[in-house]
Parts: structure tokens; sequence; C-alpha cells
């Protein structure tokens, strides 16, 4: 399980997702943007990067013992990837 950012300069939405390739990033991204019709050129980031981004965005601070949690699961594949999106006026 590797962590892909969709950054702001590229898309209309920052996007921090987990995905086995950047192939199934850009379909769980199709998946959960409505209008993703721009060209989708996701970048891979460490987990220390990601968790970095994640608390990053003020308005998930009450949530970050879930996103952890949720975030082992999924390296432990006991879960599937999810989505996470981010007002990029937070970073």
């Amino acid at each position: 399980m590797r962590f892909y950012e969709f950054r702001t300069e590229d898309h209309d939405y920052y996007a921090l997702i987990s995905a086995n390739s950047p192939e199934e990033a850009i379909v769980i991204y199709k998946g959960e943007i409505d209008n993703a019709f721009d060209e989708l050129n996701p970048h891979e980031v460490s987990l220390t990067r990601a968790a970095d981004i994640t608390l990053e965005a003020h308005d998930l601070a009450d949530f970050r013992d879930a996103l952890i949690e949720k975030e082992k699961q999924t390296l432990q594949q006991e879960v599937a990837p999810r989505v996470l999106v981010i007002d990029s006026n937070l970073l």
C-alpha cells in the first residue's frame, strides 16, 4: 500500500489516497470526485509525508485518532483504500 497525492496545481481538489498503484489511485479519485475531468497526475508520497499532510489539515484534528486507526487498517489490508480530500486553503 502506497500513498498518492493529487496536488492543486494539477487538479481542482487536493486529495491524499492510499492505493497499490498510481492507476488504482486514479480510479479511486475519479470515483470520489464527481467532476474529475482534468488529466490525473498522482504523486507518490511517503508514510511520513502522508501523516504530515493529515495533521496539517486543522479541521481534521478531532478525527486524528480515528484517521490513524483507519490508516493502520488500510496498511494491513483490513479495509479498502479511502480518499481524504482536504481544502487546499488549510495547507
